[in-house]
């Protein structure tokens, strides 16, 4: 069972939390690690959308949280046995796995229900009836299979059992039986004669020795003939258990699971109920294989590698039941908690994008065109084309290294990039707040700020009644002490920013704003993580 390493950035993730997981997921391929995946954690926003466009890569998948599913279980893979299958299959398969209840599935592998033991030994008793075969419509070859026989001459009329069964023990010499009919026989010439002479359309004669057979057929004889190693009373025992192992199937409303259940809600179904086993499912249907409820007691948990983020309040939900294997951030070192020892980087530049690709040159691995266009476009986007306080002289040099790779003129992409992430016409107060929003924990309490890049003032400003009423509402639904909307213009050469919340004195204190005020304009300030989180961080301190 294939165990992936999900890489990913925080929530409503911006550039670079997109780019940094799709470039470190490639080169951590690139040195051999296997089955490693970048996803996301939010939706993508037009900014980003661009770069992708522009470098042809397509985005990673969305996944909605980390927490331990069915899939993490060490299920065990099941034997594919079909509806059309013998019941003696199915038995077969059940000693071989050494389980007491198997799945059975119909063409498409999709769940027809399942057998157990119990079912195949209640049904044994019940099947004596030489019509039996006949009644459960069998297919002729499942009494092959059974017998472990071997067509020597002729064809059975139909390919599904449409006669009665016999033995030479209950026929005579007068007996006529149809061309469907079949008789199991021994392997004296006398016996077969008398087997043939029915007019029987199939002869299964018994005990032959497969290697090297010495059985006399007679002459003109048209009917199938089949030989088995069987001896004669085992394959009268076992005959029966030609039949399709969809009769025994009794209840078809079967307790199952998809793969992508969460562990905390299967557990709870598995415990209340009488059965062991369970069949899994995947999305298509399909039948993966079987769990039991030892299973809950071995869970793997996923693992992950952060990038562009270390806060837990900002990564995915159930992150602290996920087994974290690195961090590479650019931010503060906040509350991220592992189990064991792990490789953490963080670097005081502008982008995670730049510590990545110092990570490429460190491993002597050159990136492809796409993905240093695309670790570029992160550091364009989180130094806002190098005009934030936070850019350094790394991501200055490591942009220059990606655009020569990426075969890109810096200043123009760059502009066109803002400009792509710049229009927020036709979005709603709520997804302007989602573009790009993190949660932070400080001095023990939660405070969100959003910020959007932007030209277009006047339409956000005729938004702000909607913007403060989602803004409220987050600090209901999200338990803040402050929600912050950073609106950030490049023309004007800084951003304003709005508040709402009930510790409003914090930010009063931090950026001057007057008492009963909701907003302030701040030149020259463009940085989330350098000129407004450590300034909250210093006013609530100062309290």
């Amino acid at each position: 069972m294939e165990k992936y390493i999900y890489v990913f950035g925080h929530q409503n993730p911006d550039t670079d939390s997109i780019c940094s997981s799709i470039a470190y997921a490639h080169l951590k391929k690139s040195l051999g690690e296997k089955n490693v995946i970048p996803v996301r954690l939010g939706k993508i926003n037009k900014e980003t959308q661009y770069a992708l466009n522009y470098f042809n890569v397509e985005p990673p998948i969305k996944m909605d949280h980390i927490k331990p599913q069915v899939l993490d279980m060490n299920y065990y893979p099941v034997h594919s046995i079909y509806t059309v299958d013998s019941v003696k299959k199915a038995w077969d398969a059940m000693a071989t796995s050494e389980k007491p209840m198997i799945p059975i599935l119909y063409p498409n592998h999709r769940l027809a229900g399942v057998v157990t033991i119990s079912d195949i030994a209640k049904a044994y008793i019940a099947l004596t009836e030489n019509t039996v075969l006949k009644d459960k419509k069998t297919p002729f070859v499942n009494i092959t299979a059974v017998l472990e026989g071997r067509i020597i001459q002729g064809d059975y009329p139909d390919p599904y059992v449409k006669g009665d069964v016999y033995t030479t023990a209950t026929i005579d010499k007068d007996t006529k039986l149809t061309k469907n009919d079949i008789v199991l026989t021994g392997s004296s010439e006398t016996l077969i004669q008398i087997a043939i002479d029915t007019g029987a359309g199939c002869i299964i004669i018994t005990g032959v020795d497969m290697d090297t057979p010495d059985v006399v057929i007679p002459k003109n004889t048209k009917c199938a003939i089949m030989f088995t190693e069987c001896p004669f009373f085992k394959a009268v025992k076992i005959i029966s258990q030609s039949i399709p192992v969809e009769n025994l199937i009794t209840n078809k409303d079967v307790v199952k699971f998809e793969l992508d259940e969460v562990i905390d809600e299967v557990k709870q179904v598995m415990l209340n109920s009488p059965h062991r086993h369970f069949p899994i499912l995947n999305k298509k249907g399909q039948v993966e294989g079987m769990i039991s409820k030892r299973h809950i007691l071995d869970i793997k948990k996923k693992r992950v590698i952060l990038v562009d983020h270390n806060e837990q309040s900002q990564s995915a939900l159930g992150i602290e039941e996920a087994e974290i294997l690195e961090v590479i951030d650019h931010h503060r070192i906040a509350n991220v908690d592992t189990q064991i020892p792990i490789h953490l980087r963080a670097e005081p530049v502008g982008c995670a994008a730049t510590i990545i690709g110092k990570i490429y040159e460190e491993k002597n691995v050159m990136p492809p065109k796409e993905i240093a266009g695309l670790m570029l476009s992160a550091i364009i986007s989180d130094t806002l084309l190098f005009k934030s306080p936070t850019c350094t002289s790394q991501d200055r040099r490591m942009a220059k290294r990606l655009a020569k790779i990426a075969d890109v003129n810096i200043n123009k992409y760059g502009m066109d990039l803002i400009a792509a992430g710049t229009s927020v016409k036709g979005l709603s107060a709520r997804e302007l707040l989602n573009i790009d929003r993190k949660v932070f924990a400080i001095n023990g309490i939660n405070i969100a700020v959003s910020q959007v890049n932007t030209s277009d003032f006047k339409t956000i400003f005729d938004m702000k009644d909607d913007i403060k009423k989602e803004m409220e509402e987050d600090i209901k639904k999200d338990s803040l002490s402050l929600a912050i909307f950073m609106i950030t213009d490049l023309v004007l050469g800084g951003s304003e920013i709005i508040a709402y919340g009930d510790n409003m004195p914090v930010i009063e204190r931090a950026f001057n704003l007057s008492q009963g005020e909701n907003s302030i304009f701040l030149p020259n300030v463009y940085s989330r993580k350098k000129q407004i989180v450590p300034q909250i961080t210093k006013s609530m301190q100062s309290i």
